[in-house]
């Protein structure tokens, strides 16, 4: 639920009025540091110049003048305190930080000082002592980045003056299980990684990256795991996020963006993914209730609907073609619209504000699902999940969801038909291997020559034994089917693992056998290490001790990845509106009250 009371109304509207002050007095390159509206001499502000200056900008800012008047105050303070400072880090080097806590902490302190080559640990320890907890339940952010705590906070560009949020991991839970939350970020990449480097044909557990269709995308190999992991961070975010643990939310995805910096910038800008995530964290920003990182939401949303533009088109035209419909994605694009116009009235821009919360509003009116046609199409065996998309698809209507639901089931069944048919291809061709002159053995050929009646081993060995050529492979197979036979025998390891084997002094009889067990040249040669060389064939054995344990830790990888995520691939818009729709209701009131004051 949004709980704003009149304590955080009153709050929210002094913050928003200072901001329009601020950037007035921007616009009119005002210095309220210097005179005439600050005495020097006298180490005072200057009031009566004030009250002059808040009499002009009035007509302007249409607030009453005490209002304006003591805006002009605090702000004159707010940058006294910002040039003192500024002073002092450049005589010493000490930055003076201003914090904001995160609903669940208090302190009666709201600024530290800090030398800006102490490491990040040194000010988490700090701020814990400050709001007397452990420090192994606090993250901090500042300038929409989390403070690492083993670099220094002059290499993480963490300036004076600037604010710093203080989250409280959890509240409710033991050291133990916050170190856990820790644990599951570094687990995350880790096992992100792992399956990211898995081969889609070779492994049994591995995970892809996917275009707006569904369709797997060939990726290099660093590329591809960066986006892994960058991706699955955005989903234990995501789950977070859906939890209500927003502290734990921003920080997961924060960490995703680090990744997505490591992609290549028009790869990121191409699809949604990146904009998404940027949506996600501004939408944290929003429930975490701080106002200080306004500025990076605002860049963030900015991005967001340019990468959207780019992804869907300008008018989700490109979308429209790919899924054949856009209620989706238009949920997003709401959200989109509904964090723009708070982040505007925050900073003062009343009539952008009121024109964004009022497209909005028809947005939400066109995209609210009725709960008895919602009802209706659950009972009909889909999920809560397929019945909401269905029916923004179709714009209510009941048969037009039905058919929606089946279409996307339909059209994601042949794509995973068809993945599972180029894996199968690619599986085999891998196992044929290579012809002598180096090329991969033609499957075409190779499913002839089965159908001919030959058995596996002796088509694959007469096609290696051929180049790929056909008539020739029939004429070696119905002339000298021996040697054929032997060849098929020979070929049961790969010749250039065998090769590698060999050149380090194992005799090629001993170095099949070791591939025949253990399944890879490593494990190979481990087994032929150990045995000095000599090696017993294992009957059925074909997978060592070693392969069988990767297997399972790649297993326990894939289900630590998976746990608590969403499992459908349009989940992520599966967007009740609730929060939505009360966010816009309190700020398009507080937009009222604003123009009446």
């Amino acid at each position: 639920m949004v709980k704003m009371d009149s304590e955080n109304i009153a709050q929210v509207m002094e913050e928003t009025t200072l901001t329009r002050i601020r950037l007035l007095l921007n616009d009119q390159k005002v210095k309220l540091w210097e005179p005439p509206y600050y005495n020097k001499d006298l180490n005072q502000a200057d009031e009566k110049q004030i009250h002059e200056l808040a009499g002009v900008i009035k007509p302007d800012l249409e607030l009453p003048l005490p209002h304006i008047f003591q805006g002009l105050l605090m702000l004159q303070q707010n940058a006294l305190e910002k040039l003192a400072a500024r002073n002092r880090f450049s005589e010493s080097g000490v930055l003076n930080l201003r914090l904001k806590f995160g609903r669940t902490l208090k302190s009666r302190l709201r600024n530290v000082e800090i030398n800006a080559e102490e490491m990040g640990t040194v000010l988490v320890n700090k701020i814990s002592t400050m709001v007397d907890r452990n420090p192994a339940m606090l993250k901090l952010i500042s300038g929409g980045k989390v403070i690492q705590e083993n670099v220094s906070l002059k290499e993480q560009g963490v300036k004076t003056s600037s604010t710093v949020m203080v989250l409280l991991i959890s509240s409710s839970q033991s050291v133990q299980m916050v170190a856990e939350q820790r644990k599951l970020l570094e687990q995350t990449k880790e096992d992100a990684g792992r399956l990211g480097e898995k081969n889609a044909v070779k492994d049994d557990y591995y995970l892809q990256v996917a275009d707006q269709s569904g369709r797997s995308l060939q990726l290099p190999a660093a590329e591809k795991k960066a986006l892994i992991i960058a991706m699955s961070l955005h989903e234990k975010g995501r789950a977070a996020l859906l939890s209500g643990d927003y502290s734990l939310a921003v920080v997961l995805l924060l960490e995703a963006e680090s990744e997505f910096s490591n992609c290549r910038s028009d790869l990121v800008e191409q699809v949604d993914n990146f904009a998404i995530l940027n949506l996600d964290i501004a939408w944290c920003y929003l429930m975490l209730q701080s106002v200080s990182e306004l500025p990076n939401a605002c860049e963030r949303l900015d991005a967001c609907e340019r990468m959207f533009k780019a992804s869907y088109g300008t008018n989700l035209e490109r979308l429209q073609a790919i899924k054949g419909a856009t209620g989706q994605e238009a949920a997003l694009i709401m959200r989109l619209h509904l964090l723009q116009g708070i982040v505007a009235f925050h900073l003062g821009r009343q009539r952008e504000a009121r024109l964004l919360l009022q497209k909005t509003q028809i947005e939400a009116e066109l995209l609210d699902v009725n709960e008895q046609l919602l009802e209706q199409v659950v009972q009909l065996g889909y999920s809560t999940t397929e019945a909401r998309l269905g029916l923004r698809a179709s714009k209510g209507d009941l048969d037009g969801a039905v058919e929606h639901i089946h279409r996307r089931r339909e059209e994601g069944e042949e794509i995973r038909r068809k993945e599972k048919e180029e894996r199968e291809l690619e599986k085999l061709r891998s196992e044929l291997g290579k012809c002598s002159d180096g090329s991969w053995i033609n499957v075409g050929y190779y499913k002839t020559l089965l159908n001919m009646g030959f058995t596996d081993k002796v088509s694959a060995a007469a096609l290696r034994q051929s180049n790929n050529s056909l008539n020739l492979a029939v004429q070696l197979l119905q002339e000298e089917p021996e040697l054929i036979h032997l060849a098929a025998k020979e070929d049961k390891v790969n010749d250039e693992d065998l090769a590698r084997l060999v050149s380090l002094g194992y005799s090629p009889e001993m170095a099949s056998i070791a591939l025949d067990n253990e399944g890879g040249v490593e494990e190979a040669a481990e087994a032929l290490m150990a045995g000095e060389g000599i090696v017993t064939p294992q009957e059925g054995e074909r997978k060592g001790k070693r392969k069988r344990k990767e297997e399972q830790e790649d297993k326990e990888a894939y289900e630590r990845i998976k746990e608590g995520v969403a499992r459908g691939e349009e989940d992520h818009l599966d967007i009740d509106l609730k929060l939505e729709k009360e966010f816009l209701e309190k700020y398009l009131e507080l937009v009222n009250q604003q123009s009446k004051s």
